[in-house]
């Protein structure tokens, strides 16, 4: 069993660790459903102007229950006012909210 609180504290963690604040760049959490490796992965996304995009891996949830997801991705909202981006869900529903994963 997944503790969704104690996987959105770990990667809250891992955010503080790496979340430097700067100009002139856009920060996201990118959540992608790894239909291969049967998991979600978590990855902070950084743009600075006129630089590459980079990807810092933050964590990896195995398991794919949309309900477990779901509480671990409010647990993070909690815990940041940085913008999520759903990545390969396809037209899928949250299984408590029933709103679309976007």
């Amino acid at each position: 069993m997944i503790d969704s609180e104690q996987e959105a504290k770990l990667i809250g963690s891992r955010l503080q660790a790496y979340f430097t604040p700067q100009w002139h760049c856009r920060y996201r959490i990118d959540v992608v459903n790894n239909v291969y490796g049967l998991e979600f992965n978590f990855f902070l996304d950084i743009q600075r102007k006129n630089h590459r995009e980079r990807s810092i891996p933050l964590h990896s949830l195995q398991t794919t229950d949309l309900t477990v997801l779901e509480q671990v991705v409010n647990g993070v909202r909690q815990q940041t006012e940085l913008t999520l981006n759903f990545v390969d869900f396809g037209h899928v529903r949250w299984p408590e909210s029933q709103r679309w994963i976007r």
